[in-house]
């Protein structure tokens, strides 16, 4: 006859949880990468897209830079914010221009 334990041999590790919390973190600052430098022409390429993506309405997929990591968004663009340098998505997202990265249409 098998005889487990149960949940009573997982009771060592218990002790272990409060430092989760600092090894996720430690392993969240270590994957972070530094922004991607972008050249005139990729610059001027994403800005023509931008453009064409607000007047057609066409769905975009943008590959952002936040927090130390890409991130990616596709939504359609509902207002351009040359002022404050910001675009603000159909699905309520907010970016800013410099943390834009590429733009795939």
């Amino acid at each position: 006859m098998h005889n487990d334990r149960g949940i009573i041999k997982w009771l060592p590790f218990e002790s272990l949880t409060p430092n989760k919390k600092v090894i996720d973190s430690i392993l969240y600052e270590k994957n972070k990468m530094q922004k991607p430098i972008l050249s005139l022409e990729q610059q001027q390429e994403i800005e023509e897209k931008l453009v064409e993506a607000f007047y057609e309405q066409i769905e975009i997929t943008f590959k952002i830079y936040k927090n130390g990591y890409i991130k990616t968004i596709t939504s359609s663009i509902l207002e351009i914010d040359g002022t404050y340098k910001k675009i603000i998505l159909k699905n309520k997202d907010t970016i800013l221009f410099s943390q834009i990265i590429e733009i795939m249409l």
